[in-house]
């Protein structure tokens, strides 16, 4: 029987990045039904990359489940692509990367999809004890107000929540919502259905691409919720780049001289423009790459019209190439418009669909696997992605790859190396970060300790003996009242 053969890889797939794409893998008998035949899945250990090739009935594959993988293989951190659609170059990419891969399952069915992964992802770093249910389905989650809320518009008559992303869901599929409340204690998970999609070449300025999913009147909390925070219409979508002085760490590369005298053709100049978090990505893209911009600070200007060779370094670890050509130039540096291929396109597309609307994000940091994982569950029962780290040494990697995307640090007092209170030194005097919201947990509330953690930087020092639950929403609402004294 011949297939239509999907590849969906995850590049960096570790700690929260590899659990979401397990979910999602997990997941895809939900998705798709019968339409799914077989997946393979594969896992490098030194670059952390992870693959799952889908093999789908020809017969039974239609573009809403082409819609359907694109969007939540891009919520996920991952993308999806066609085998057979693949450029010569990005498939000799694909199968070299597939070679280097030690971990292999082959021909899984999708009845035995959960139990059969579940050795391949322990294997990998996913915690033993994690919490795994066959029942589960893709969700979203929406922190109304909060982070990553942006670009997200309410129709109160129509009872339709409208979010602008350039993937979406088809037309017609159900969505399960998560919905945390402001000064609601427990996140609501809340059923929707996609009303309509709009896709990137009907969109405009004031009309972003997205889609809008019908919430049922069964929800009053969220509706009311929604109508007091989100907008009515969306925010002003510009028909050209803004260029914004203020923006990632771009770097330009002058063009070499000539070599071997002078007619010796000149090497474009370079320039590289690299996002540090997620939430950089998503403010440039607003202000400038969906409409084909970008400003480069750089000494080293060339002139309007001159060319760049233009590479975009992306927070999941993507890399973009792109032709740019210099528009204006001023004291700060250069504004250019670019081109992406459709490889690049797509790349882009799938790291804007996986952070709009994003959830709240907390790093738990403790050398106790047992309560480091009840408290990740309980944390993510709140409605946060959840990630986790096994002492201070490892909490100060995370934190070098996800500060600036985190909302939330929970962490431990006493772990072996560097103890809680030296960690919080560290991130709040030597790292300057001010904005985290830290809840310092303890087993030994001993005389002076709370104090002396406050004035290490922790917003608040905690009893484990409180329990899980408890933990998680006390430092739910330590998050909260550092959001509220920050507005």
């Amino acid at each position: 029987m011949s297939f239509v053969d999907f590849a969906c890889v995850f590049v960096r797939a570790s700690g929260d990045r590899l659990l979401a794409a397990e979910r999602l893998v997990c997941g895809y008998p939900h998705l798709f039904g019968p339409a799914l035949v077989e997946v393979d899945l594969a896992y490098r250990m030194a670059s952390r990359y992870l693959v799952a090739v889908l093999h789908f009935d020809p017969a039974l594959f239609d573009e809403a489940a082409r819609s359907r993988l694109a969007f939540w293989s891009a919520r996920a951190g991952g993308r999806a692509s066609p085998l057979d659609g693949m450029a010569e170059h990005e498939r000799q990419t694909f199968d070299a990367h597939l070679e280097l891969c030690e971990l292999k399952l082959q021909g899984l069915k999708p009845p035995e999809l959960f139990d059969r992964s579940f050795r391949l992802f322990t294997d990998v770093g996913a915690p033993a004890a994690r919490r795994r249910n066959p029942l589960d389905r893709p969700m979203m989650a929406l922190d109304v107000g909060g982070p990553g809320f942006e670009g997200v518009t309410y129709q109160p008559d129509q009872r339709e929540l409208f979010v602008a992303a350039p993937m979406a869901p088809p037309a017609g599929d159900e969505v399960l919502v998560v919905f945390r409340l402001p000064g609601v204690d427990k996140p609501l998970g809340v059923r929707t259905r996609v009303a309509m999609v709009r896709g990137s070449a009907e969109s405009a300025p004031g009309r972003p691409a997205g889609f809008a999913l019908a919430i049922p009147a069964g929800a009053p909390a969220v509706h009311e919720a929604l109508a007091r925070t989100a907008p009515v219409t969306s925010s002003e979508t510009r028909a050209a780049p803004r260029y914004a002085v203020k923006a990632p760490v771009k770097v330009l590369v002058p063009a070499a001289p000539p070599q071997g005298g002078a007619t010796a053709a000149t090497p474009a100049a370079r320039a590289v423009i690299e996002y540090a978090t997620d939430q950089e990505l998503e403010a440039d893209f607003i202000e400038n790459l969906s409409q084909g911009g970008a400003f480069i600070r750089s000494t080293h200007r060339q002139p309007v019209g001159a060319a760049l060779a233009l590479d975009f370094r992306l927070p999941n670890g993507a890399e973009l190439k792109a032709q740019a050509v210099v528009a204006f130039a001023n004291a700060n540096g250069m504004g250019v418009k670019f081109t992406l291929d459709a490889e690049s396109e797509a790349a882009l597309q799938a790291a804007i669909a996986h952070i709009s609307a994003r959830a709240r994000r907390v790093l738990v940091v403790d050398d106790d696997a047992l309560v480091r994982r009840m408290l990740a569950d309980a944390l993510a029962d709140r409605g946060f992605e959840v990630i986790t780290a096994t002492d201070g040494q490892d909490g100060l990697r995370v934190l070098s790859e996800e500060l600036l995307a985190l909302d939330l640090l929970v962490t431990d007092v006493y772990m072996p190396g560097m103890d809680g209170e030296q960690f919080v030194q560290m991130i709040r005097r030597a790292g300057g970060e001010a904005d985290l919201a830290i809840v310092v947990v303890t087993g030994k509330m001993e005389p002076g300790l709370e104090p002396r953690l406050e004035s290490a930087g922790a917003d608040a020092v905690l009893d484990k003996a409180l329990g899980p639950e408890l933990l998680a929403q006390a430092a739910d609402a330590v998050l909260e009242r550092k959001r509220f004294a920050r507005a």
